[in-house]
């Protein structure tokens, strides 16, 4: 399944059950602003397009919050399209950035197994 499919149909299970969490889709990498091309050019011709990085190299795809006990609690999630992908360094190194931080981190392949850690997040003895 694509990571964008998969994006959505884990946004859409977490809405028809009704979970206490907010997710949303983040974007990572370089950019050219919409319209830059024209409002580059000059008379010689195009100079350099400005590119713009959006996020940190290695956020996940998803983030929020898991509200539980009248309190939010930030969670990552980086989604994956199928079993065989892996994590590339800077995934790792975000990952390790948000355990360390003490924020809810997973990596899903599969979205009912998703849903039974957000579920699992929700529990009383379960603190981050």
């Amino acid at each position: 399944m694509k990571e964008s499919k998969h994006i959505a149909q884990l946004l859409l299970e977490i809405t028809k059950q009704k979970l206490p969490v907010k997710l949303f889709r983040r974007y990572v990498g370089m950019y050219t602003p919409i319209g830059c091309v024209k409002r580059c050019k000059t008379i010689s011709g195009l100079r350099a397009v400005p590119n713009i990085q959006i996020g940190i190299n290695g956020q996940a795809d998803l983030y929020g919050f898991i509200f539980k006990n009248n309190n939010a609690f930030a969670v990552e999630i980086e989604v994956k399209s199928s079993a065989g992908d892996r994590l590339r360094p800077e995934q790792i190194k975000w990952r390790d950035f948000c355990l360390k931080n003490n924020i809810a981190w997973y990596e899903s392949k599969d979205i009912n197994k998703t849903i039974e850690w957000l579920q699992k997040k929700l529990q009383p003895s379960e603190i981050n």
